[in-house]
């Protein structure tokens, strides 16, 4: 299924793999994308020579920048479940002369020693996991104490679309956000890094307006999420048309709306 909420779970058995690359791609071009990536790399707290693990690199374009910061004395490992996604960044990454390893492995069971990484980060990955409480523990697991784990994830209660149509605005961005497997794991970091026995934990939310319909369709997945939605039911196909035309209106208009909110969250493990 080339659905952006649930399809990013198991990438390598959709039909449209090129849909979600274009989706990333698209995103790191984004000026919101850009900084709050920078952000995650300053908390990290990383110097010269460390080394750092990456859980759900995508297409590699933020394993390519952690290598970077940690210069050809430190090394990146940069893990993703989909093979098809690492032969992106594999080719991405090739001939630039980076200390980047890429390895197909499952964020539940990370196949390293307990200790390893002097910083661990996960970025938009925890949503598409069917228990992210795990996958937190794992990197916790892995990473040296003294060192940081940062995740930035959304919280996709908190999508806005600017429309007259109050219900069935709310049905389809309740479809959208429920059709991710953990929709609400923003909100839930701060908890998850408590349990996993992280201190120092900072939170801090960031936010992204997009005010035009054809962008907020390809990060959003707008049209998708009405026609998945009128397939099942929840809408008719009638109100789903006269949902993307309001929409489109409004973009014509020059009022269109759209918003989320996502949070940035940083702990550090305790040196016993």
């Amino acid at each position: 299924m080339s659905y952006f909420a649930s399809g990013f779970k198991d990438v390598d058995h959709t039909n449209a793999i090129q849909k979600f690359v274009q989706c990333l791609k698209l995103q790191q071009s984004l000026a919101f994308y850009k900084y709050y990536k920078q952000k995650t790399f300053d908390l990290l707290q990383l110097v010269e020579g460390a080394t750092v693990l990456e859980v759900g690199c995508g297409t590699g374009e933020d394993a390519i920048a952690l290598a970077k910061w940690v210069g050809n004395t430190g090394k990146v490992i940069a893990v993703d479940r989909s093979q098809a996604m690492l032969d992106q960044a594999i080719a991405n990454a090739k001939n630039l002369n980076l200390p980047i390893e890429f390895v197909c492995a499952d964020a539940h069971d990370l196949p390293f020693a307990d200790d390893t990484f002097d910083g661990a980060r996960v970025d938009r990955t925890l949503q598409h996991i069917a228990n992210p409480e795990r996958a937190i523990g794992e990197m916790v697991r892995v990473l040296h104490p003294g060192g940081y784990l940062v995740a930035m994830e959304p919280d996709w209660e908190t999508f806005t679309i600017d429309s007259e149509n109050h219900p069935i605005t709310r049905k389809l961005l309740n479809f959208w956000c429920d059709s991710f497997p953990a929709p609400w794991v923003g909100r839930s970091l701060r908890r998850n890094f408590h349990q996993a026995g992280l201190i120092n934990i900072q939170v801090s939310p960031e936010t992204l307006v997009i005010t035009q319909f054809e962008l907020a369709d390809q990060v959003f997945d707008l049209a998708q999420t009405a026609h998945q939605a009128k397939e099942i039911g929840i809408v008719s196909p009638q109100e789903a048309q006269e949902w993307l035309e309001e929409l489109n209106q409004r973009d014509q208009s020059q009022e269109f709306f759209s918003s989320f909110t996502a949070f940035i969250v940083s702990g550090k493990k305790p040196v016993i």
